[in-house]
C-alpha cells in the first residue's frame, strides 16, 4: 500500500509525505521544522514518524538545513530498496524518484526540470500516480514583469516545466493503472489551476487531476 500527501509545493517550500508498506518517508523537506510539524499534524503524523528523507536537489525550497541535524536517514537508497531515482534537467543537480510497494503500485515524482530527458521516460511506465511539475503557462510567463534573465532561466531546458510539456509526458507514459496526476510547483504568478486541468483533461487519461498548493497539504492518495 502507498499513501501520499503533498505537504506543500511551490517556490516557498516543497515536501511530499509517502508511506510505502508502513515505511514513512519525505521526498524533499523545504519547510522549517515548525512548518513541517504543523503540516504533518494535519494528517496525524509527527516528525518522529519519518524514517528517511530523499532530496531532489539542494535549493533551499526543497532542502531545509534542519533535516541534517535530526536523526533521519538522508538519501540512503541502499536502506530503502523500494525507492529509485533518475537525473532531471535543472540548474542544480536534481533527481526524480519512483517508489513501488509490494503490491506493485508505482509512483513517480518529478519536480524542478526544464525538460524531460529521454532516459527518464522508461522510469515512468506502469505508474499508478505521477506527481509532476506544472510550473508555468507560456502566455502568462511571457507577460510576467520579470527581468529578461529570469524569464530565460525559467523557460530554459535547465529551468522549470511548462504545463504542455507535463501533459505531453503524461500522455506518452499513461497506462490503465494511472489513477492520479498531481501538479507540483505551481507558480503563483505564471500559472493557474484551471490551465493545468485544461491541459491534463485534454489528453483524456481518465486519471483524477490534483493540483498541489503552497499553503496547505493535498488530500491523501491511497493506492492499494
Amino acid at each position: 500500500m502507498i499513501k501520499i500527501v503533498v505537504l506543500g509545493s511551490g517556490s516557498k517550500g516543497n515536501s511530499t509525505y509517502i508511506d510505502v508498506d508502513g515505511k514513512k518517508i519525505l521526498l524533499d523537506c523545504g519547510f522549517t521544522k515548525i512548518a513541517t510539524k504543523k503540516r504533518l499534524a494535519t494528517i496525524g503524523r509527527v516528525v518522529e514518524d519519518i524514517e528517511g528523507v530523499f532530496v531532489t536537489h539542494d535549493h533551499k525550497d526543497h532542502c531545509s538545513p534542519w533535516i541534517f541535524k535530526e536523526n533521519l536517514v538522508i538519501d540512503n537508497l541502499e536502506e530503502y530498496p523500494f525507492i529509485s531515482r533518475f537525473l532531471l534537467s535543472h540548474d542544480s543537480e536534481c533527481f526524480g524518484y519512483t517508489v513501488q510497494d509490494k503490491a506493485g503500485n508505482k509512483v513517480a515524482l518529478l519536480t524542478d526540470t526544464g525538460c524531460i530527458p529521454e532516459e527518464v521516460i522508461p522510469h515512468l511506465y506502469g505508474c499508478s500516480a505521477i506527481l509532476i511539475e506544472t510550473n508555468y503557462d507560456v502566455d502568462m510567463l511571457v507577460d510576467a514583469p520579470y527581468p529578461t534573465e529570469l524569464l530565460e532561466r525559467i523557460a530554459s531546458n535547465e529551468g522549470h516545466l511548462r504545463n504542455e510539456c507535463a501533459a505531453e509526458l503524461i500522455e506518452l507514459v499513461a497506462c490503465e493503472k494511472l489513477q492520479y496526476i498531481v501538479g507540483l510547483h505551481l507558480s503563483s504568478n505564471n500559472n493557474h489551476p484551471d490551465l493545468i486541468r485544461f491541459c491534463m483533461d485534454s489528453i483524456k487519461t481518465g486519471a483524477e487531476v490534483i493540483i498541489s498548493e503552497q499553503k496547505k497539504p493535498s488530500k491523501m492518495i491511497t493506492l492499494m
